[in-house]
Formats: structure tokens, sequence, C-alpha cells
């Protein structure tokens, strides 16, 4: 496989995470919010903004990841909503928050996934950043 192929199957392979995350929030935007409340990070009166323009900006990332659209900001938005989320995870997770991560569903979790979920993306934004990485070295139109 060579660095043209490596870098389509990453930035693909992390457009369909986020396309993936995307549909259940836009469909029940109160129970993500509910999720989001739950982290104790934002404000009140940033969650329902927040629950409401998320998965939006997820779906849109993913869509340009897709279409090879302003591929260096899409990657750099698809990398910092990663770090954000994984950076969400440990912190309540640290602070002895139970939570479901919110990412593909709102069913409640046993706060033993916790570290599932903080390993898997982990792995996501380790993806995001291969991807952006060998997007600098692919060929123009990969």
């Amino acid at each position: 496989m060579n660095t043209a192929t490596l870098a389509r199957t990453s930035r693909i392979a992390l457009a369909l995470v986020f396309l993936a995350a995307a549909p259940h929030k836009i469909l029940a935007p109160a129970a993500f919010a509910d999720g989001i409340a739950a982290y104790s990070i934002l404000p009140d009166v940033l969650v329902n903004f927040t629950a409401l323009t998320l998965p939006w900006l997820e779906l849109v990332t993913a869509a340009l990841l897709l279409c090879r659209a302003w591929m260096k900001p899409a990657l750099f938005l698809a990398n910092t909503m990663l770090a954000v989320f994984l950076g969400a995870l440990v912190s309540a997770h640290l602070r002895g928050i139970d939570l479901s991560c919110g990412c593909f569903s709102s069913a409640p979790a046993a706060s033993d996934e916790m570290i599932w979920y903080i390993a898997r993306d982990g792995l996501f934004l380790l993806l995001g950043l291969t991807a952006a990485l060998l997007q600098r070295g692919a060929p123009e139109g990969d």
C-alpha cells in the first residue's frame, strides 16, 4: 500500500466515524443536550447551542473529508473536535463522573466502560492525526 492509498483510506475512515456519530444526535437533540450537560464542563447557556450545532458540524466535516474539499481545514477541524472529545472524556473520568460517552448513542453506560471510551477516542484521534500527516504527503487530488 502506498502513501496516497493510506492517506485516502485514513481520511475515509475518519469521515465514516463522524458520519456515524452525527445522525442520532441530530434526531435526538434533547437527549444529546442531557449528555453534554452530564460532562459538567460547559455553562448551562451553551449546552443547547452545542447540542444543536455540534452534530451538524460533524456531518459537514465528514462530507468535506469524503468530497476532498478544503482538506486541510477539514482535517484540522476533525482533529480539534477529536482532541476536545477525548479531553472531555478524560476530564469526566478523572472527576469521577459516571456517564455515557454520547459519541454514537445516548444509552447509559457503566463507569467501567469509560476506559473503553477513552481508548477508542484516543484511537480516533490517532487516526485523524495519521490522516492529516499522510494527506500532507499525498499528491494533490487524493
